[in-house]
């Protein structure tokens, strides 16, 4: 019997023979929606009505060939295959209607993950800005946000180090995405959480295309709470487009498509805002509108106990007291540190209005062909692009750094699907990922140059401004400690998969190799100017801790430019696996799999990477003494089966049940 498919889109065939079985299969179809006929000598041709086939699925289709000519033709109506009958992967599909209907605050397709059941985020609101700096992400049946692998058109858009996603596809050029949670086949893996598999759209015979604008601006908004309630009148300011445009369509019909599309983004934020800043009193030491009591440190005969300790008189601090050097240099200048306009009654901090200004801009696009080479061979070959700079123009204080970024990913994909026999497909894929993330989170936008030196802190910096530094006792702190990154990692793809229908078996195998580039600096968490924080634990009072120097901790990360902060570190993952959908009776199919998984021990490219011994204490040097790059042994059995069953009971078609 033969079997064939045909794309209603393109109107490409793509045709399968039922074994004596009577056991059909059609691997590795474009998402689309399909007419499927079923002809045999001696029996009447079968149609099915249109059935729309989604990405990553296995439909079943149970077609009954009646006796009769095969000129004559029987239309079957009503298949759909809407359950789930021949694996036990839990996941769902998010359309492409969904993706363009629902409304997107900043237009993230990734925030449509949270439909699924499993998935959770404890701060939605990192799915609603622009650009690539927006990445929320789902947590997956108790798995880590960074747990999840994003994939476009089978390739990975991920960023490797932080896991997050290096490449966005525009909301409207997406046909629709899978989430699988778990219990997928032996084909996935990588990642512990969910692997999240989108599609781009592709051209058909006829052309298609549509063009957007989605606009937010604060004319259309109300005043914040914040601001109502610290009195600050003027709104935020918010100018939000995001625009662009799709269009795919024949080169040559039922040959040659094509699928383009753009996405731009602009976006100017801040407009009126409010910080704490230290009343005129505060600074010359007079914290008695706090009601509360101060210790000072240098009269208590037991440090650890604060009863032993005496306090300054009416909650004030002398002037000869007041050593703090930032202190001193900070409030003898009001163009750096102004006094407040009024003071908040609850907490007695000062209240200084103040105004910001922030941009985002962004351009995208993705261009697709598709290329039906001969019956036999499918082509299809994507490339992705984007670049998204933003701008901190406007802090709230001099003193007080803003933000620059700049993100340019790069993603490329081809993919060739191979008939070399009606139960024998093979596919092959090849792909890059670049993913770039590039911040200085301490722009110095108000032009004070390395203050630190100003300010009365030695030891020379590494970048212009002011080191962060903690007031206490609600105020909003200074300066900046700058956890700057510039993060560009590769991922350069080849996998190949082999499908081959045997009596009731339909084996699945191939393998995945993914050469990992991880190339970036890193300031680190306490940044490349550093940090000084200011607690309660010498005076009870953190501002009085601050006016006194008491410091309860401090940080400085790596410096760009020094083996301290840059580093370019290499590795593969290997995976091969060997998946059997055994059909053992018409209603009942076993899933068996095997996947290996490898990953190769992680390098650094000038081997500028160091360890010590467990038991000795010695230092190991990575390529040297006879250690190896890496400096720890590789493990290779990461064997990880895969057993299930999919049965529908008889008499109870609209039931399955899966484990």
């Amino acid at each position: 019997m033969t079997v064939i498919a045909t794309n209603q889109g393109t109107q490409i065939a793509y045709s399968s023979e039922a074994n004596a079985s009577g056991v059909y299969t059609i691997p590795f179809l474009p998402v689309g929606t399909y007419v499927v006929t079923a002809e045999m000598t001696g029996f009447k041709k079968a149609v099915t009505n249109p059935i729309k086939l989604e990405v990553d699925q296995t439909a079943r289709l149970d077609i009954k060939l009646e006796l009769g000519q095969i000129s004559d033709i029987v239309s079957v109506t009503g298949v759909a295959p809407i359950l789930q009958t021949e694996t036990t992967t839990v996941g769902n599909v998010i359309t492409g209607n969904t993706t363009t209907s629902l409304p997107l605050n900043g237009r993230n397709f990734q925030q449509l993950t949270l439909l699924v059941p499993g998935t959770i985020n404890p701060n939605p609101a990192g799915f609603n800005g622009v650009g690539q700096g927006t990445q929320g992400r789902p947590y997956v049946n108790g798995n880590r946000e960074q747990s999840n692998a994003f994939l476009l058109d089978g390739v990975s858009v991920d960023e490797t180090i932080d896991n997050r996603i290096g490449y966005k596809p525009s909301v409207d050029a997406i046909a629709e995405f899978r989430v699988e949670t778990s219990n997928s086949s032996a084909e996935f893996g990588n990642v512990t959480g969910a692997t999240v598999n989108a599609t781009l759209k592709s051209g058909t015979n006829d052309f298609h295309g549509n063009a957007f604008e989605f606009i937010r601006n604060d004319a259309l908004d109300a005043q914040t709470w914040a601001n109502n309630r610290s009195g600050v009148t003027t709104k935020p300011k918010l100018r939000q487009n995001i625009f662009g445009g799709t269009l795919g369509g024949p080169i040559k019909k039922e040959k040659l498509f094509f699928f383009i599309d753009y996405q731009g983004t602009a976006q100017r934020t801040g407009g009126g805002s409010s910080i704490r800043v230290a009343p005129a009193e505060w600074r010359n030491g007079d914290l008695s509108s706090l009601g509360t009591a101060i210790r000072d440190p240098r009269t208590c005969t037991n440090p650890r106990d604060a009863t032993t300790c005496s306090n300054f008189a009416g909650g004030i601090i002398p002037a000869n007291r007041i050593v703090n050097p930032v202190a001193k240099a900070l409030f003898a200048d009001t163009t750096l540190y102004p006094l407040p306009s009024r003071i908040d009654s609850t907490n007695k901090t000062g209240i200084l209005d103040v105004v910001t200004a922030a941009q985002i801009d962004g351009h995208q696009f993705d261009a697709k062909l598709d290329w039906r080479a001969s019956n036999k061979d499918n082509l299809s070959g994507r490339y992705s692009f984007g670049t998204y700079e933003g701008v901190g123009s406007q802090g709230s204080l001099r003193v007080n750094p803003t933000q620059l970024s700049f993100s340019r990913p790069q993603n490329a994909v081809i993919n060739w699907v191979r008939t070399l026999r009606s139960s024998l497909i093979n596919e092959a894929r090849v792909g890059f990922n670049r993913a770039v993330f590039i911040t200085d989170n301490v722009y110095d936008w108000g032009g004070i140059g390395d203050a630190n030196t100003k300010f009365g802190i030695p030891g020379g910096q590494a970048h212009a401004g002011l080191s962060a530094v903690s007031l206490g006792s609600g105020l909003s702190g200074v300066g900046g400690s700058g956890s700057n990154e510039n993060n560009v990692p590769n991922i350069f793809h080849y996998g190949d998969n082999l499908a081959w229908l045997r009596g009731r078996h339909s084996f699945k195998m191939g393998g995945q190799w993914q050469r990992y580039q991880q190339n970036r600096y890193y300031a680190g968490n306490n940044g490349i100017i550093g940090l000084f924080t200011y607690g309660t634990q010498y005076t009870g009072v953190g501002f009085a801790d601050f006016l006194l120097d008491q410091l309860s901790g401090k940080g400085l990360g790596g410096a760009s430019g020094t083996n301290k902060g840059k580093w370019g570190h290499r590795q593969n993952r290997i995976g091969l696996f060997f998946q059997d959908d055994f059909k053992l009776r018409s209603n009942l199919t076993l899933n068996l799999g095997m996947r290996w998984e490898y990953t190769s021990p992680v390098y650094e490219v000038l081997d500028r990477q160091a360890n010590f011994a467990l038991f000795s204490g010695q230092e190991l040097f990575a390529g040297k003494d006879g250690n190896s790059r890496a400096l720890y042994e590789p493990f290779r059995k990461g064997f990880e089966p895969r057993i299930g069953f999919a049965w529908t009971p008889h008499m109870l078609d609209k039931l399955v049940v899966r484990a």
